[in-house]
């Protein structure tokens, strides 16, 4: 057997380099596990999955061994191809399909690949589900069966559901989009279509060597041709997707980089007027705006663990129609069943946005104006971070308010604040911080950097 490294087996997925880590082996293991799994927990011989791949070179032949994995366990497999994840979270929802699996490494380079699962509902099975079917795989304790495999066409229904909830909503508008030779172009410039929209595409084309830039609306970097077209096209908004379309950045039409805290804030603002007095879910790296400005629109800001699947369960928990953290995942209770779909959250966005006559900029200019350090990321080894983070909590909880969700999220006051955690996926801290003055936010830095100094265990760059 080939050598299996546990440490693919990530919080909220499978990923890893091809062929060293994720390889025809490990992922025919993998459907074998996951078939297994699915079909204890819902006491089916045949549980039915959706099962489709974004546009690696290699997620073609990888998707094909998985389904024969899964195959072998008695499932039976609706084949979508090569789509987009969020049209997989759909069918599963439209159909009430008993799970789904995406082959994709989202934004990462060409040469890693991974598995995005999913159970009724398009709930993510991650976390501690994702260490239980690592110790399936090691056990080797498969269930078997015989299974079958169909084609089947996502993307139609998906875009139909989409022109009747959306019709007409951006009749009229003028938008741009990058997709960054991600899965996600040619199905958001036929729903912009369908919309009323005009729309202006970047690197539409689905291209796995990502030969134009890195399709990661998250750095700032990857968002400069689109900052560009959108002024230069005299556009009301622009939009970039990440690799497998679930994750979104905005631009606004003076060709400004929306944080996720201003995109939240946004949709918010809206969905609050809806749905009076419900939750909000955001993490704790996000802006104290989503505190103070969610409670003064009547809502409940919830704040929760870093990471996508913990905005997702939390919003189940609390009954939340709204969620977002820092990456650019949102969750739509009532147009995505609470799953991050960030061509459906574009849209809602659009919508929003043609409900009111001020342009973009405008609208956000109503929001308290914060000020953000750039997000340090210090090396730290994996055995020694979470002591250093106890270490950091038990120094500042000496003098100011410190949440202990995620590490330490210290409050200096008025408005002013620091998280400090150890990363979910590599040995290193996070640590962001942010001021509702440059003075503050200065003042703020030099008190966590010469604290982070006093730590040999921790290289900070100078």
């Amino acid at each position: 057997m080939t050598s299996l490294d546990p440490h693919i087996f990530r919080a909220y997925d499978i990923r890893g380099k091809v062929p060293a880590q994720m390889n025809e082996e490990i992922y025919r293991l993998i459907g074998q596990g996951f078939g297994s799994i699915v079909r204890e927990l819902y006491k089916k011989e045949h549980p039915v999955l959706v099962v489709g791949r974004d546009m690696r070179p290699h997620s073609a032949s990888l998707q094909k061994v998985l389904v024969e994995g899964l195959m072998s366990t008695g499932c039976e497999i609706l084949d979508i191809g090569m789509t987009p994840s969020p049209v997989n979270y759909f069918v599963i929802c439209n159909r009430k399909l008993d799970g789904g699996l995406q082959v994709t490494a989202s934004h990462n380079p060409t040469e890693d690949n991974g598995i995005k699962l999913q159970i009724r509902g398009a709930v993510a099975f991650a976390g501690d589900d994702i260490q239980t079917l690592l110790k399936r795989i090691q056990t080797g304790a498969f269930l078997t069966g015989k299974g079958s495999v169909m084609p089947l066409d996502g993307i139609g229904p998906y875009l139909d559901w989409i022109a009747t909830q959306f019709k007409g909503s951006a009749e009229g508008a003028n938008v741009v989009i990058d997709t960054g030779n991600g899965t996600s172009g040619p199905v958001m410039m036929e729903a912009l279509r369908r919309t009323g929209a005009k729309a202006t595409g970047l690197y539409l084309e689905p291209d796995g060597t990502f030969p134009n830039h890195p399709a990661d609306p998250s750095k700032r970097a990857t968002l400069k041709e689109l900052q560009d077209k959108v002024v230069k096209e005299n556009a009301d908004i622009g939009f970039a997707l990440d690799g497998d379309g679930d994750r979104l950045g905005v631009v606004d039409e003076q060709g400004n980089i929306l944080s996720c805290d201003q995109t939240l804030l946004f949709l918010a603002e809206d969905y609050l007027k809806r749905f009076p007095g419900k939750p909000v879910v955001f993490t704790t790296s996000m802006s104290s705006t989503l505190e103070t400005e969610i409670s003064r629109w009547g809502g409940k800001p919830i704040m929760c663990k870093v990471g996508h699947s913990f905005v997702e369960h939390e919003m189940q928990k609390r009954g939340a129609p709204l969620g977002g953290e820092q990456s650019g995942h949102f969750f739509l209770e009532d147009l995505a069943h609470g799953y991050d779909d960030a061509l459906i959250v574009a849209l809602q966005v659009l919508a929003i946005l043609r409900q009111g006559k001020e342009p973009l900029s405008a609208r956000l200019a109503h929001y308290p104006k914060v000020f953000v350090a750039q997000e340090l990321r210090p090396a730290c080894a994996d055995d020694r971070k979470f002591q250093v983070i106890e270490s950091i909590i038990e120094h500042f909880r000496q003098s100011y308010p410190v949440n202990t969700m995620d590490g330490a999220r210290i409050d200096f006051g008025d408005g002013a604040w620091s998280n400090i955690r150890a990363s979910n996926t590599s040995p290193r801290l996070s640590v962001c911080i942010e001021a509702r003055s440059p003075e503050k936010l200065q003042e703020v830095e030099q008190l966590i950097l010469n604290h982070l100094k006093t730590y040999p265990e921790i290289e900070l760059k100078e």
